[in-house]
């Protein structure tokens, strides 16, 4: 059975800074949270789980740091024909100085790659839309750490066609 992903995006006011806003990414596997409440999504390491296989801090803190909610290892991403997975550790975050729970265990979330792609890339677009359109005083935080609003604008997915026929890098560069 495919696992069912889900992202949208918002943009949210900055409580303790009301002329400030953030893009918050919310990403759900099978309706359900996958991820530490206080975690945030890194929209660069998301768009490259989409590019290419490796281990990716999808989730981290808000300063870039994944080890500051508890995560201590990246999702190990996968790509075959028709799919995209993911194997990670189940809970995915957890405090440093004590020893995992007698539950945690591998867990593996099997995507369909068109869905996946399409997924990643609807969010991106909504991310880069409401960037475009934010007119506010403040300052626009857009993900972890200080990434710059510029380095969002200039993800980018491969196009679909052909990216399925083939694994691609980051900047739409076919490996043959």
């Amino acid at each position: 059975m495919m696992n069912r992903m889900i992202i949208s995006v918002t943009l949210s006011v900055d409580r303790e800074h009301l002329d400030d806003a953030f893009l918050d990414f919310n990403l759900t596997v099978d309706d359900e949270y996958i991820h530490p409440v206080d975690s945030y999504i890194d929209p660069a390491a998301l768009v490259a789980s989409a590019a290419a296989e490796g281990e990716y801090f999808i989730f981290t803190c808000s300063c870039g740091d994944p080890a500051c909610v508890g995560i201590d290892r990246g999702i190990v991403v996968g790509h075959d024909s028709g799919h995209v997975r993911w194997k990670m550790r189940n809970p995915l975050a957890w405090p440093a100085n004590e020893p995992l729970p007698d539950w945690a265990q591998e867990v593996e979330l099997v995507f369909e790659r068109d869905e996946y792609l399409s997924a990643v890339k609807v969010a991106l677009d909504q991310a880069k839309a409401l960037i475009r359109h934010w007119n506010g005083p403040g300052t626009l935080w857009v993900g972890p750490g200080d990434m710059p609003v510029e380095m969002v604008l200039d993800l980018d997915i491969a196009d679909f066609s052909s990216v399925s026929a083939g694994m691609f890098m980051p900047g739409d560069k076919a490996l043959h």
